[in-house]
């Protein structure tokens, strides 16, 4: 009810009704639309091109070693040497959190996930994308040539030497909760891997001016919502370099 109240059309289903629809045995699940795919590389990409297309330069790849603002705008220094001057300075650093940025609140942990083998056409109904909502949650997803891309099992670490390690212990727990979720399914995992992951104590990322730097923004703590933070980043921070006010700014700004 409070879903569809805020404008996201859901449908909820009972035990039966998702075993009967998908087969899962669950107590209930929520069931969306309008969701949607992308390839996060070449969506960027895509990003990029349209950009330079409007009249922006693209460098990469460029460090940057350090940068202060004045009155009339920021002053950056990269790593090779090089000096930027600009108006404003938009720091959009993903899951790292550039030097000077207070972010308290946001963290990197460290997760998990594995491809398998392709499945049969009839496993997967509907191509839903399946998020399990425990702790550690669940999330499964197919590729368009059928294999089930599975994850989860996040740790509060970043150290990438202790993520690679549990990679093997990580991927036979993923595993066995697939195989119990779907019986039918081939669990063997083709491609298995390991990264960071950005979180926040409350789910929600830093956006807007850092305290202090009238010139310098940085969007933080993305986290699994990042592609609608982003749109939302890129509105508040937009409106703001341009002097106009948006009703959403107090509910991200840093240090709240």
């Amino acid at each position: 009810r409070e879903r569809r109240r805020a404008g996201f059309e859901c449908e909820l289903l009972d035990r039966a009704a998702l075993k009967a629809r998908f087969g899962f045995r669950r107590e209930a699940a929520i069931l969306s639309f309008g969701n949607l795919e992308a390839d996060p590389r070449r969506l960027a990409l895509a990003f990029l091109r349209d950009a330079e297309a409007r009249g922006a330069r693209v460098a990469f790849p460029v460090e940057l070693a350090e940068w202060a603002s004045h009155a009339r705008g920021v002053t950056a220094r990269t790593a090779c040497g090089r000096t930027i001057r600009a108006r404003a300075l938009v720091l959009a650093s993903g899951y790292e959190t550039p030097k000077g940025v207070p972010a308290p609140n946001h963290r990197v942990v460290s997760t998990w996930a594995f491809a398998t083998r392709p499945q049969p056409r009839n496993l997967w109904p509907e191509r839903c994308l399946i998020w399990e909502a425990s702790d550690p949650y669940l999330y499964l997803r197919t590729t368009a040539d059928g294999r089930i891309v599975c994850g989860g099992e996040d740790e509060e670490f970043e150290s990438a030497e202790r993520r690679e390690a549990m990679l093997p212990a990580k991927i036979a727990r993923l595993q066995t909760k697939l195989a119990r979720l779907l019986p039918g399914a081939d669990a063997t995992a083709d491609f298995a891997w390991a990264g960071a992951f950005g979180a926040s104590e409350d789910a929600a990322p830093s956006i807007g001016r850092i305290p202090g730097e009238a010139r310098v923004h940085a969007c933080l703590g993305y986290g699994g919502n990042g592609t609608t933070f982003s749109m939302l980043a890129a509105q508040m921070i937009a409106a703001d370099i341009a002097g106009r006010p948006d009703p959403d700014a107090a509910l991200f700004a840093f240090l709240r």
